[in-house]
């Protein structure tokens, strides 16, 4: 018969197991779910467009699934992604895309989209996608008709020269990573100019200050970290929020040393 100390031993050994002291293997990640936007045909290419959960106003991320005709995943393209609005009044115009779409570690196609304004029964975004892949044809699939949402998070503002009088139209989005909360908040700022209809050059020299208040309250809210340029166009920074309620963020725009514009971006949570 084996000593008492044996069996207390194993008995210890059994419960810091069970306690998380010995090490497991890893479990898989789980898979984020995503919405699908629209299914269509490139070639023998079935390309689904999915986002996080709707396509909104603001920087929205498209995803790009990519499957050849014996359901396999395509991981070797060139792929890029234009939308483009069709208004009632005949006018057609596009909106900032930032970048080209990259594959990730799920096997999709991303690309983060700033989408200008929502769309209606009468004023309709639609979109294409250009694929390339080694030793073959590039093909082409359109999206006919998407729904874009007003998120509220895209502001315009224009800024008038005045020593040549020449206007200079901005367009900039304030986007969370995650819902907001009480403390610090990773955000993405994103600024282009809107040199013409098709046309939204990044603006990578902007120096920014994030000023939130809660106009209810009477007071703002310390601690943010101002949004630094980690990308063309896209700016990182932390917004700190010192309570729940309703938030009014002034990101003051500076550029060559003076301001430029101020945007205010509404938050309630």
């Amino acid at each position: 018969m084996k000593p008492l100390s044996h069996h207390l031993s194993m008995a210890a050994i059994l419960l810091f197991a069970a306690c998380g002291g010995i090490s497991k293997a890893p479990s898989a990640p789980v898979p984020v779910s995503k919405t699908s936007i629209a299914t269509t045909t490139a070639g023998d290419l079935t390309v689904e467009l999915l986002t996080d959960t709707q396509l909104e106003t603001g920087m929205t991320p498209v995803y790009l699934k990519l499957t050849t005709s014996a359901g396999l995943s395509v991981t070797d393209a060139a792929v890029t992604f234009m939308p483009m609005m069709s208004m009632a009044s005949g006018m057609s115009h596009t909106c900032p895309v930032m970048g080209m779409p990259t594959l990730g570690s799920d096997g999709l196609y991303r690309v983060d989209v700033v989408f200008l304004m929502a769309s209606s029964d009468v004023d309709i975004w639609s979109a294409t996608v250009d694929i390339t892949r080694p030793g073959a044809d590039a093909v082409q699939a359109s999206i006919p008709s998407l729904s874009v949402t007003d998120s509220g998070r895209l502001k315009t503002f224009t800024y008038t020269d005045p020593v040549t009088s020449a206007a200079t139209k901005y367009i900039t989005s304030l986007n969370f990573v995650n819902p907001p909360k009480i403390g610090l908040n990773p955000i993405v700022f994103t600024i282009q100019i809107r040199q013409d209809m098709m046309t939204f050059p990044s603006v990578d020299d902007a120096q920014l200050a994030l000023d939130p208040e809660m106009p209810a309250m009477g007071h703002g809210s310390p601690g943010s970290v101002v949004p630094t340029l980690t990308a063309p166009g896209r700016y990182e920074g932390q917004l700190s929020f010192s309570m729940a309620g309703e938030w009014q963020t002034t990101v003051t725009v500076n550029r060559a040393g003076g301001t430029v514009g101020a945007p205010v971006f509404a938050t309630s949570f």
